[in-house]
């Protein structure tokens, strides 16, 4: 008797789609969810630098001598991703360097040194300054993960950084020499 039933469960196959799936399924479920938080800080990376982009072009001497850099530069993120990024979760990492005086010739047509065949000669140099001062921007954001994957894998935050941007601020235009 035991024989025959197995002999039937043998030839009749009812139920073998749902084991298969039910085996399957929570591999579907992993290869699906885990490239969610992987897009997730692909996207913040990439919104985050374009936010330390912008700031750091937007950035004056005013506001680095006023000490007010680091406010300028959240409202400007702010300002332009508010909608994408928790500007409380955005950290900022802003350095300056020293003021520095950069000297370079300009040069001035001089109608006394007119010479169809020697164009250059034309022209008279002057020496010229301007102050400038090199400036570090890195910004970091706190990413939380939405799948259960991603806070195995990851933990329960991710730190996204930007590379560290570097500019020069114009701080002034022409010193006279002492």
């Amino acid at each position: 008797m035991l024989k025959r039933k197995l002999k039937k469960l043998q030839r009749d196959e009812t139920g073998q789609s749902l084991v298969e799936l039910a085996l399957i399924l929570p591999l579907l479920i992993m290869l699906l969810t885990v490239p969610v938080d992987y897009f997730r800080y692909i996207n913040t990376k990439t919104i985050l630098s374009s936010a330390a982009s912008e700031s750091i072009g937007q950035l004056s001497y005013a506001s680095i001598d006023s000490g007010s850099a680091d406010s300028d530069i959240r409202e400007t993120a702010r300002d332009c991703y508010k909608d994408r990024l928790d500007s409380n979760k955005i950290g900022v990492d802003f350095t300056h360097g020293r003021l520095e005086n950069v000297e370079y010739p300009y040069y001035v047509y001089s109608s006394d040194r007119q010479d169809p065949d020697n164009y250059w000669n034309q022209f008279d140099p002057r020496d010229s300054n301007y102050q400038t001062m090199e400036v570090h921007l890195q910004l970091s954001y706190e990413l939380t993960p939405i799948t259960f994957w991603g806070v195995m894998f990851l933990g329960d935050s991710i730190n996204v950084q930007t590379p560290v941007y570097t500019r020069s601020v114009y701080a002034g235009g022409y010193k006279p020499s002492a």
